[in-house]
């Protein structure tokens, strides 16, 4: 029976970040450590654990595959440097686990061709994965892994490898997810996790054109019974960390997932939460759910102000003025509203862009942070198709969310595209700019 390697790669291009971008996120820093000031930045290495590794190795034992783990976040990005020690940690026939982002894509195929020469077996997966071309690595899955599948693909890369496809149903799965992810490779990330990511679901069932989880299509959530033993577990490794990102694409979207957030942590007081959701999902039941069970943020995908640019990219919406007014909702119930805004989209034109800035600036005081994303065309995304032939830059180091498009939009160059981004990075820093009232204490327990 051949083991297994679990491998977190380096990000080789994670440095000289947009110098006005990075100015911004040291503001952002500053306000966002005002309201929770035990949150701190890592000096080096991940920012976050890599979650992904927990629940691979929580499936390779239902698989009966025994699993190392190999961090090579540290490790400078080249291919000698990152095979020489997966090679220690492995011989013929065993099995390498890797799931490439964008800017280590190329890094994982250079690495593939060092251990396949010396008779390991890589499987790719990711979102990623599809381009890869045929031939570089032993074996191709796409989609979210389970339990079974998690068995066929091991079946699979220890035999002849190919590829192996999840098919996917739309809608809400029938089958909880009973299992929870194993946290034991990812001990040596104590007193380095600011924050732990937490999913009582995953998927997402909107279909949103540039969004590079919209592959999903499904919604599956984890069983009640699963999602307290991860708890468990991260609360004994982590103890001292006491903010969570719920990690599921849309919070609201499924009322038994909230259910069993609020009652898994209904006895575990002193933690602060951080959700992501979709302007449809704020209800009142939705904003009553995230006060009890103790959320300070929550991230509102916001592409753009034009509703017609909206609809043409498949973000259902009920236009502007009820984005406005639930951003006020959340914000008059004291929770801090952070906007996921997205630049560098297909369809966005100047009179668009005006519009979006225009209107960011007349809410202010109803938004407290913006995370800045240029959009980035990935092979998961519904838009890859349509948009692959306008992409000019295969270079997948230059794949990233801040920098300028690789690929031609309808009604923009890249550079006028970019110039316009650097226009929301301007906006939003003004809008942090503005000194942050912290409550105090007294004023938290009214």
């Amino acid at each position: 029976m051949p083991k297994s390697c679990i491998v977190q790669l380096p990000f080789p291009s994670s440095h000289d970040p947009d110098i006005h971008l990075s100015s911004y996120y040291d503001d952002y820093d500053r306000r966002f450590r005002a309201l929770l000031p035990e949150y701190f930045i890592p000096s080096d290495g991940l920012w976050e654990m890599p979650l992904w590794v927990a629940h691979l190795t929580a499936l390779l034992d239902t698989a009966g595959i025994d699993s190392v783990f190999r961090d090579l976040s540290r490790t400078p990005a080249e291919p000698d440097a990152c095979s020489e020690p997966l090679l220690e940690a492995t011989t013929p026939g065993d099995l390498v686990l890797m799931s490439p982002l964008a800017q280590n894509f190329r890094l994982a195929l250079d690495v593939a061709k060092h251990l396949e020469h010396a008779g390991r077996r890589v499987v790719l997966g990711g979102n990623m994965a599809p381009l890869a071309p045929d031939g570089s690595v032993h074996a191709v899955h796409r989609g979210q892994l389970d339990a079974t599948f998690v068995r066929r693909l091991v079946g699979l890369a220890s035999g002849a490898g190919g590829g192996l496809e999840k098919p996917l149903l739309p809608g809400l799965v029938s089958e909880r997810i009973t299992w929870a992810p194993d946290y034991r490779h990812l001990g040596g990330y104590e007193g380095r996790v600011p924050l732990l990511r937490l999913n009582a679901s995953h998927g997402c069932l909107y279909q949103c054109s540039f969004c590079g989880d919209a592959w999903s299509k499904q919604l599956t959530l984890v069983e009640k019974g699963a999602l307290e033993q991860e708890v468990d577990e991260l609360t004994a490794r982590f103890p001292d960390t006491r903010l969570f990102y719920i990690g599921d694409k849309t919070f609201g979207q499924s009322r038994e997932a909230v259910a069993n957030l609020l009652d898994v942590f209904r006895d575990r007081p002193g933690y602060r939460f951080i959700v992501q959701t979709h302007v449809m999902q704020v209800k009142d039941w939705i904003v009553d759910a995230m006060r009890e069970l103790g959320v300070v943020a929550v991230e509102l995908g916001f592409e753009s102000a034009d509703s017609q640019m909206l609809k043409r990219l498949n973000k259902l919406s009920r236009g502007l003025d009820d984005y406005t007014t639930k951003i006020h909702k959340l914000s008059d119930a004291g929770l801090k509203v952070v906007l996921n805004m997205m630049g560098g989209l297909d369809e966005e034109t100047e009179a668009a862009h005006g519009q979006t800035v225009d209107w960011m600036r007349e809410n202010s005081s109803a938004l407290w942070l913006f995370n800045l994303y240029n959009f980035v065309p990935y092979p998961l995304t519904p838009d890859f198709p349509r948009l692959r032939e306008r992409i000019f830059n295969w270079d997948f180091a230059d794949w990233r969310e801040d920098v300028p498009v690789v690929y031609r939009p309808q009604h923009l160059s890249p550079e006028a595209s970019w110039d316009l981004f650097q226009e929301k990075i301007a906006a939003a820093h003004d809008i942090i700019r503005t000194p942050v009232t912290v409550p105090t204490s007294s004023a938290q327990e009214k």
